[in-house]
């Protein structure tokens, strides 16, 4: 078996929904053809990619409805929107914190698409970056290669209630319910997202 077909992943494909389901037809219908006896690694690969291809499609909104896409110019306007009002004094403190998460990550997202060459988050070849790490600013960072000099280590955080240490991307989610983070990890990460903020503000126009 060539390498290239060992290392098939379904996951940067951007399947749509009838496609992936052919897919999982199509192996299974395989799995039916082959004798295990004769055929066990061919068994286990082929069972191994009827799992990938059934956890991709059992993964929250990846089918079944479209995504929107978004260009650099409209990335760029809402990391103004965002930040701007995340900066209003009437603003809640809950909110502000949560519309400086998505002003970061919209900022980010403009500023690696111009990087790259790209007009619109549709063009991303990895689709893990709008998937699986969508709201993963520590990946994004990364991907910028944002110095250490310019940014500190991404902070990670714990809930009030709880103390399990959750990393960056979770953020959002605890602010969008109003779950209340540990004080100190929360002003921790709210300086973080500032420094972010002032580094996109430099970048962003270039």
């Amino acid at each position: 078996m060539s390498e290239s077909l060992l290392n098939i992943q379904f996951d940067k494909l951007n399947l749509d929904q009838t496609s992936s389901q052919a897919i999982e037809q199509l192996l299974a219908y395989s799995l039916s053809l082959i004798d295990p006896a004769k055929e066990p690694e061919a068994i286990a690969y082929l069972s191994q990619l009827q799992k990938q291809i059934v956890q991709l499609r059992s993964q929250k909104g990846n089918f079944g409805s479209k995504k929107i896409h978004v260009g650099v110019s409209e990335l760029r306007q809402a990391f103004h929107a965002h930040s701007q009002s995340a900066a209003a004094e009437q603003i809640k403190q809950i909110s502000a914190y949560l519309l400086l998460f998505y002003a970061v990550e919209c900022g980010l997202k403009s500023i690696w698409l111009k990087q790259n060459k790209l007009q619109t988050t549709e063009q991303i070849p990895d689709r893990t970056l709008l998937s699986k790490d969508g709201h993963n600013l520590d990946r994004w960072v990364k991907e910028l290669k944002i110095s250490a000099s310019q940014v500190s280590a991404t902070p990670d955080f714990h809930l009030e209630k709880g103390g399990f240490s959750l990393n960056i991307e979770k953020a959002h989610q605890a602010w969008r319910y109003n779950i209340r983070l540990k004080g100190e990890d929360e002003k921790v990460l709210v300086e973080w997202l500032n420094s972010i903020c002032n580094w996109i503000k430099e970048n962003i126009n270039r």
